[in-house]
């Protein structure tokens, strides 16, 4: 994490279910982002909380994951896709698509009026012009991103464009929620019908906001601590052991003592 040249913005624990990694690793493409969604629980399902019990995973690691930025952002949101899930190694990094910042059009009043007090016979342009970062389509720059689409779809999501439009709406829909509630030229019937469009309430889009834009330490980063007797056995088996392929433990709890 540290070593990441892009710096990992959000730490957080996902549970999943390690019974459908072979299920899931061997997916048609086309089914392999729904497929590795699927595989990560709902931390607060009581028969999800129960299974992680008998499989020794401790209180804190539970309540890390239920208060998991990554989470949040991956299945609660709906916001972060894994990377290159076309090499079936289900990667538990995800990122947010990126949404570029607003395009304007500026019209030069100023130089046109500058232009005509030096030479009052140059050309007199046809309209004003101003600062304009407004669209009469909400969703209109999203396929006509300058971050073009299909670059963003070879990353995170084996080429499926859909679904990273499927993101940069909800991003956008944020957008122009927050523009609503802070500049007001935006209406607010215009805000929440665009939050409905992408299947997000007032509170989802604070929710987004406030951890993508106001967060603290403790907000983006949530580990769990460590525990002694885990801790050793980390020492023992830490990846490179035949068998266990870095998902973790493959024994029985039992076997393992805990």
């Amino acid at each position: 994490m540290h070593s990441c040249v892009g710096r990992i913005r959000y730490l957080g624990v996902i549970l999943y279910d390690a019974d459908r990694i072979h299920e899931v690793a061997s997916a048609n493409e086309s089914d392999l982002i729904n497929r590795h969604m699927d595989i990560l629980v709902d931390p607060y399902d009581p028969e999800v909380i129960a299974s992680a019990k008998a499989n020794g995973i401790a209180d804190s690691t539970l309540h890390a994951a239920q208060n998991s930025p990554t989470y949040k952002f991956v299945k609660e949101w709906g916001l972060a896709l894994p990377l290159h899930a076309e090499f079936r190694t289900l990667p538990m990094l995800f990122y947010v698509p990126p949404l570029l910042p607003v395009m304007a059009s500026v019209k030069e009043t100023s130089r046109k009026q500058q232009r005509e007090k030096l030479n009052p016979a140059s050309k007199v342009w046809d309209d004003d012009w101003l600062y304009n970062t407004s669209t009469d389509e909400i969703w209109g720059t999203i396929s006509q991103a300058r971050f073009p689409l299909k670059y963003m779809a070879n990353l995170f999501s084996a080429g499926d464009e859909e679904k990273v439009k499927d993101r940069l709406m909800k991003l956008m829909a944020v957008r122009i929620y927050r523009r609503w509630k802070t500049v007001g030229d935006i209406s607010e019937k215009k805000a929440i019908d665009a939050l409905k469009e992408v299947g997000y309430t007032p509170d989802v889009a604070d929710g987004v906001y406030y951890l993508t834009s106001l967060a603290k330490f403790d907000d983006r980063f949530v580990v769990p601590a460590a525990h002694r007797e885990q801790a050793i056995e980390m020492l023992e088996f830490t990846g490179d052991k035949k068998g266990s392929t870095g998902f973790g433990f493959k024994e029985d709890t039992m076997k393992r003592g805990l």
